[in-house]
């Protein structure tokens, strides 16, 4: 069974609502005016009693029989059995008491009392009146249905502006949606069509992740052959051959660089994939002075000096690969960016800052240094950098700080209006104190 749209549903909520709120106040207003007729009409019995037995009561016997016989009021006076004659089948043998009979149609109120002269019933008609009644409630009915149409119109122009836009949101979305459609969802309500879309934007999504993580693993294994074959002739170069110590220590770095590489991107692909890796007890002023090391050569080339004053001995539990990738980033960083500047790295267990007194980041970019930059945000930072784009490095820090629980807050400028600083905080309760 179809499932009513949204629209549908606001008409019929609508719709019902007016439609249980007139009806009662219209059946109200039908028995209040029905209980009104029967009060006035019993009223006007009880008058007429009175008047009747006030003047049989004058002096000399009253003769028995059909006392009062007029539009709607009538009388008899009965005596053991002699009057009962003349009165209709339905009154003859009531008890005393008060009655309402509907004979032949009509709306009869009845008063049966016993006097001294006798057994007086009186009966007043109220046909007409109840006919009255009956024809208010029918008009009372027939302004009902027109309400609740007139209601159903209002609703749906009202639906149509309240919900047309949502309507027509979901139906461009599902339009948009990846995949082929399935048919029932065109027909079907706005819920439906929307949980139809977003499974197959799921499904969609699925299949790129699975393609991204197929690639990223022949990427893998594409790099670590080559990377594996540079390694092994730069360590049979260093082996075989007759070199300088300057340049035994340049294939020294280029194996250093290499086994940073293989590492930087098996961390990567982990992470990528939402593994964390276990965490170990870091000498944390070593874990800083081996990123600068990696990096020594290209900082003094951009004029980046890097002072680390971290205590010796200030040890930090944590993923070593990911710390590693976090500061070297943070390292590359300063030296694109701030250089020629001093960086200095202070900090303990707790929380690391990063600080130099480069040019700083503008206020209004700050906000938006850890996204993934587009195209068209990289050329136009490069165009406010001296040709200099800043890449994908923030980016990797943030998502490793997101998963490894850690947080990374940025401060520029940091004094005189220059400079720029990097918390990495390593315990949430810092961002408090």
């Amino acid at each position: 069974m179809r499932r009513r749209s949204l629209g549908e549903r606001v008409v019929f909520a609508v719709t019902a609502t007016v439609a249980v709120l007139v009806g009662l106040q219209s059946l109200l207003a039908y028995v209040a005016m029905h209980a009104q007729e029967d009060d006035m009409s019993d009223t006007m019995l009880r008058r007429e009693v009175q008047q009747i037995v006030t003047h049989i009561r004058e002096p000399g016997l009253m003769p028995t029989g059909n006392l009062l016989d007029s539009i709607r009021v009538q009388a008899w006076l009965t005596r053991a059995g002699a009057g009962d004659q003349s009165m209709p089948p339905y009154l003859r043998g009531l008890a005393p008491g008060l009655y309402h009979l509907e004979p032949d149609g009509k709306t009869l109120h009845v008063a049966v009392n016993d006097t001294e002269e006798g057994r007086l019933t009186v009966v007043v008609d109220a046909t007409t009146a109840e006919t009255k009644v009956h024809r208010f409630g029918l008009t009372m009915l027939v302004l009902w249905l027109l309400c609740v149409g007139a209601t159903v119109l209002i609703a749906r122009g009202v639906a149509a502006l309240a919900v047309g836009p949502i309507v027509a949101a979901t139906r461009t979305i599902a339009r948009s949606a990846p995949g082929r459609p399935i048919e029932a969802a065109a027909h079907s309500d706005e819920a439906s069509v929307l949980t139809e879309t977003f499974q197959r934007f799921h499904d969609r999504v699925d299949e790129m992740v699975a393609r991204e993580r197929q690639f990223a693993a022949n990427l893998d294994h594409e790099i670590r052959t080559p990377l594996t074959a540079i390694r092994t002739d730069a360590e049979l170069l260093g082996i075989e051959a007759d070199l300088a110590p300057a340049q035994r220590d340049r294939i020294e770095h280029i194996v250093a660089a290499v086994d940073e590489i293989v590492a930087t991107t098996a961390s990567t692909l982990s992470y990528s994939a939402g593994r964390v890796v276990g965490t170990e007890s870091l000498d944390l002023r070593e874990v800083l002075l081996d990123a600068r090391a990696a990096l020594e050569r290209r900082a003094d080339a951009e004029g980046l000096s890097i002072a680390v004053e971290v205590a010796v001995g200030e040890r930090v539990q944590a993923d070593r690969q990911a710390l590693v990738t976090v500061v070297r980033n943070l390292f590359r960083n300063a030296i694109e960016h701030a250089a020629p500047a001093t960086l200095r790295v202070t900090g303990d267990h707790r929380a690391v800052v990063f600080s130099d007194d480069g040019p700083g980041i503008p206020v209004a970019r700050l906000p938006r240094v850890l996204e993934s930059p587009s195209r068209r945000g990289r050329i136009d930072e490069a165009s406010t950098q001296g040709g200099r784009v800043r890449g994908l490095g923030l980016t990797i820090v943030k998502r490793l700080c997101e998963l490894q629980g850690w947080q990374l807050a940025i401060r520029s400028p940091v004094e005189a209006g220059r400079g720029c600083a990097f918390t990495l905080l390593f315990e949430a309760v810092v961002a408090g104190s």
